[in-house]
């Protein structure tokens, strides 16, 4: 089983959130923007490593992004 990439999350001024992901081969660090990112879709690092994220981890990316806006006060 390939190893889950590490990633956080970005909010550019207009609250969009960009998620950055970690390389778990390289540590290099990759951005998408979470509202076009696809569980699972081929997203490959500098280094040529696979660095997709699963149906789990996407869904965790956005109930973080839910939960940053909540704090803020934002929904």
């Amino acid at each position: 089983m390939k190893p889950t990439p590490q990633f956080d999350i970005d909010l550019d001024k207009h609250y969009n959130a960009t998620v950055v992901i970690a390389c778990t081969e390289c540590g290099h660090e990759t951005r998408h923007h979470l509202k076009s990112l696809q569980p699972g879709s081929p997203m490959r690092c500098k280094c040529g490593a696979d660095i997709s994220m699963t149906d789990s981890a996407v869904a965790l990316a956005q109930r973080r992004v839910a939960e940053i806006k909540q704090s803020y006060r934002l929904q």
